[in-house]
């Protein structure tokens, strides 16, 4: 459901959101991250993601934002936990506070990847060769502490 953007504003400053970030791992083990396009994170290297709709669950959100934000179907999805995500008040945006489920998404086929209008750019890496980039630490925390038998 598309929240108008006056509604969605008003809901941002009144509570947290419940998101999804998707540690997408393919067959040879490097992790996918996407560049967004747009706020919170903008610009930032980030997992694909995002809120999870009204009477959906955590796990249908990940299966849907998978198909949305990247075109890629998965092969099997663990939940790693939870977590508070504040973003601070910039210049251009409010705070925002979500708190997201992380989940390690095992994908496949990488080749169909198309991303839609939340992110510009996209690459596949192994996790810790991500780590010589500038990540948000949350980001850079969750490709540190992936199971190594996901991998």
């Amino acid at each position: 459901m598309l929240i108008p953007e006056d509604i969605y504003r008003l809901v941002k400053q009144a509570m947290p959101i419940p998101c999804v970030d998707l540690i997408v791992i393919d067959k040879l083990g490097r992790a996918l991250l996407v560049k967004r396009a747009n706020y919170p994170a903008l610009g930032e290297w980030w997992f694909p993601g995002g809120r999870v709709h009204f009477l959906e669950t955590r796990h249908g959100a990940v299966k849907r934002k998978l198909a949305e934000e990247c075109n890629l179907d998965a092969v099997a999805i663990t939940e790693l936990g939870s977590f508070d995500l504040i973003f601070p008040v910039t210049e251009l945006e409010p705070a925002i506070h979500g708190i997201t489920t992380l989940f390690l998404v095992r994908v496949a086929h990488t080749t169909n990847l198309k991303l839609d209008d939340q992110s510009n750019a996209a690459d596949w890496r192994p996790p810790q060769a991500w780590l010589d980039d500038k990540l948000h630490p949350f980001v850079a925390t969750a490709l540190t502490n992936i199971p190594a038998k996901a991998l």
